[in-house]
């Protein structure tokens, strides 16, 4: 495949929350930079800050000169997971060489082109009561459809391989494992002027646990919050647990189980953390808890490890393939391994120096580098 070609890139997706944004918002900046002959198709809404914010980052890669030959932005009023773009597609332009969507409601009218889709995960067919009986059937039948018709699926694991396997008999030959990867901000930050601003910023403690996510139930959180009051009161004394995300029901309901548990002053609800601050108090932790029961691929704890702090995490689904063995593993459905894994932690992990430089290799292991370009190889794929 020649590289002077045009690739159309939908970015609507970097709109919601979670690790489809990050997706983006490292990828496409990647891949303007890497391959500097392709010519670019955006696929935008021009009134969403986070995909204006990517478009600006982006053009910083091209020289001014040819930002407009290089990419053509195109507006989009209606959302992804929306009914509306399927039929706003019918209008929008399809001259590209491929078109590249990174989730699974790919708009029905782009056609006559090769298809890229990135699969996350599978979560409303996994995960018992993540959505109702009707959700669960459209996502099922347009998924099926979508991957179907995509040349190349893309999938950010091999345990979601191994789903669109499992539960929508897609071939092996389609689907190509791409694993996520982690920003360059995620690093050992030792500016503590830096350090101190966020944690007054957010009334962080000296030493706390941290959970980095938001409270839907497979995130395991009150299984956490079990867990987390078994251990020796001088420990939750010492390191209490801080949880970000949205403070919402979900929020409210762990708040009354604190209650309950009696360990309410031992554990707070930040809201959502400004996204550029997050390098800094995963910096500030002293080590990082994923209890999901499921994870397409568990980002925040390579997000830890790229900051150089333990991770004591679910040993189901993705997240294995992310830590590896460096993490303090537990059954996520097992309250006295959670507990143990956050007491070893705590006890042996963090002040282990080679065990912080094991980590940081390791996520050295997933750069944005790599996942860009085993991306475009894909692209090669699809056109060829």
């Amino acid at each position: 495949m020649s590289e002077r070609i045009k690739i159309a890139l939908d970015l609507r997706f970097a709109s919601l929350p979670g690790g489809g944004r990050v997706y983006m918002q490292k990828l496409f900046p990647a891949l303007v930079q890497m391959y500097p002959h392709v010519k670019w198709q955006v696929f935008t809404n021009t009134k969403c800050p986070h995909q204006q914010e990517i478009i600006q980052r982006t053009r910083k890669c091209i020289p001014p000169e040819e930002s407009h030959s290089r990419m053509e932005i195109i507006p989009v009023r209606s959302s992804c997971l929306s009914l509306r773009q399927h039929a706003e597609f019918r209008r929008l332009p399809k001259n590209a060489d491929l078109y590249h969507y990174p989730h699974f409601d790919l708009p029905l009218a782009m056609r006559g082109m090769p298809l890229v889709i990135t699969i996350h995960d599978l979560y409303p067919l996994t995960v018992s009561g993540y959505c109702s009986a009707p959700k669960r059937w459209y996502f099922s039948r347009l998924i099926r459809h979508n991957v179907r018709r995509a040349a190349r699926v893309i999938a950010i694991s091999e345990h979601t391989k191994k789903d669109l396997i499992k539960y929508l008999q897609i071939p092996d030959e389609k689907i190509i494992v791409i694993p996520q990867s982690h920003a360059p901000r995620y690093r050992p930050i030792q500016n503590s002027q830096i350090l101190d601003a966020i944690r007054q910023k957010y009334s962080l403690p000296k030493q706390f646990i941290l959970y980095t996510g938001n409270h839907k139930p497979h995130k395991n959180l009150p299984r956490l919050l079990q867990a987390f009051a078994r251990l020796e009161n001088s420990s939750r004394e010492n390191f209490p647990l801080i949880l970000t995300g949205p403070i919402d029901s979900e929020a409210r309901n762990l708040l009354k189980l604190a209650a309950r548990l009696h360990i309410q002053n031992q554990i707070r609800f930040t809201g959502w953390l400004e996204q550029q601050d997050l390098p800094a108090v995963y910096n500030l932790a002293s080590l990082v808890v994923l209890p999901s029961l499921y994870e397409g691929f568990g980002l925040a704890t390579l997000e830890a490890m790229a900051c150089g702090k333990p991770v004591a995490c679910s040993n189901a689904t993705a997240v294995p393939e992310v830590v590896g063995s460096l993490g303090r593993r537990f059954n996520p459905y097992h309250l006295g391994e959670i507990t143990e894994a956050l007491q070893l932690t705590l006890e042996y992990d963090l002040n282990n120096e080679q065990l912080r430089q094991a980590l940081l290799d390791r996520a050295a292991q997933f750069s944005i580098q790599s996942t860009a370009e085993k991306t475009f190889q894909t692209y090669r794929q699809a056109v060829t």
